[in-house]
């Protein structure tokens, strides 16, 4: 139940938003992870493109007139549509009442279900995923061990409601946004180079541009949506961060239409606009009440922490990212690696910068580098939000020293306003 892309209705949009989308994609994956993105072929069954703007905008269209579009193919199927009015008030009253009552029992009993079902191991999930025709019994297996593995706590049947309520994107989107942010370039990067491998270098651009989070978490960031979230603090749409949030907010519209799929106008208070955008990580302001003097009454809202044991599962997550890390850093030490520096002779750099200056620190510091993060390519709109945009020029203070969560060798570089460690892949002598 969503809309398709950013939900634009003219084929045209739809098309135009993805292909933003994933130049920047690309752009900011290319500067966080260090690489070199621009082999991607982007230009993958253009027809098949068309194909799937022509059928988003239809979709989009449908949900905008949901009801509507509903009782139509009813009708096309065949189905007599019986309006109420012709009804007498009781008799469609006790349908609809008599309706509701079934559909939560039987979905209480399904969740339930679900979370009464026997464990699986991972051979035994993958044997079911495979499986073509499957019992009630298998579905309800394979659907515990995918929300086992995707939450990593016990399933119950308040989360297989959540689950099916979209809540795991919001949840993931919070984790980024906040404990695992420092994986987050990690994940991203994974999903783009499984996906390289299956097409060829070539990528399906709805499909790309919805498996990278890197984007939408920054942009969260940038509009300091994590201001809101401090407990016991009243908040008021004319307060001044609340103003200069609204401000932000609608000077980035487009943007955040694109990537979050948000909609924001003028006409909203900040703290509507807060709350849309809150909802994005499943949290919201509570309504404290009309508060001040009688004739400059004002609503007040504060956050109160939910109690859905999010902690747990981020919890959870993080030592999972961390042993991954962990892994993935065992395995880059014992590779050894070498640098040149100011001639030909490979040298072995230090792992990490002494306080006594060697004859190979003195060779680099004065050296005047220029940095590149590749994102020329992103509009203006979305570069205003990113601090860390173009080209710079800059001069090295150290020598290169190993990065281990980046896994690469880097540098101390002082650009005028102060000394930023920069990957030496980017660096050239200017």
């Amino acid at each position: 139940m969503s809309v398709v892309g950013n939900g634009s209705t003219s084929i045209g949009g739809l098309l135009r938003s993805q292909h933003v989308a994933t130049q920047a994609n690309i752009a900011l994956l290319s500067a966080a992870d260090n690489d070199d993105y621009s082999f991607i072929d982007q230009n993958f069954q253009p027809e098949s493109l068309q194909t799937w703007g022509k059928r988003g905008s239809v979709i989009n269209v449908e949900m905008r007139r949901y009801r509507e579009s509903v009782l139509a193919g009813l009708v096309e199927d065949g189905y007599t549509i019986i309006d109420t009015e012709d009804a007498s008030d009781d008799e469609s009253g006790e349908v609809i009442e008599s309706v509701k009552a079934a559909s939560v029992e039987l979905y209480a009993a399904e969740c339930q279900g679900i979370a009464n079902s026997d464990e699986l191991s991972g051979a035994e999930l993958k044997k079911l995923q495979d499986k073509r025709a499957k019992t009630k019994t298998e579905r309800h297996q394979q659907r515990k061990a995918e929300l086992s593995r995707r939450y990593e706590v016990d399933v119950t049947p308040d989360l297989v409601e959540k689950d099916d309520d979209g809540w795991y994107p919001q949840l993931r989107m919070h984790y980024y946004l906040t404990l695992g942010q420092e994986f987050l370039t990690n994940r991203d990067a994974k999903r783009a180079a499984a996906q390289l491998e299956l097409g060829e270098n070539s990528i399906w651009k709805p499909d790309f541009n919805k498996g990278q989070l890197l984007p939408a978490v920054l942009l969260l960031e940038s509009l300091n949506l994590l201001q809101f979230l401090t407990p016991d603090v009243q908040l008021r749409g004319s307060d001044e961060k609340m103003v200069e949030f609204k401000a932000l907010a609608v000077k980035h519209r487009h943007v955040i239409k694109n990537y979050l799929n948000v909609s924001i106008s003028e006409k909203l208070t900040p703290v509507a606009i807060a709350q849309k955008l809150l909802a994005k990580i499943d949290l919201k302001l509570d309504y404290v009440g009309r508060l001040g003097l009688r004739d400059n009454r004002e609503c007040v809202y504060q956050f109160v922490a939910p109690n859905d044991q999010r902690d747990l599962i981020f919890g959870q997550w993080l030592n999972r990212d961390e042993a991954s890390y962990s892994e993935s850093v065992s395995v880059m030490n014992n590779i050894v690696l070498i640098t040149p520096v100011t001639n030909t002779t490979p040298i072995d750099i230090p792992q990490t910068v002494t306080q006594v200056e060697s004859l190979t620190v003195q060779g680099w510091k004065g050296l005047k580098l220029k940095m590149r993060l590749g994102l020329d390519s992103i509009g203006s709109s979305y570069s205003e939000l990113i601090s860390k945009v173009g080209e710079a020029v800059g001069v090295a203070d150290g020598e290169p020293y190993w990065n281990a969560y980046l896994n690469q060798w880097q540098v101390w570089v002082n650009f005028g306003s102060g000394c930023t460690s920069v990957v030496c892949d980017w660096l050239f002598a200017v």
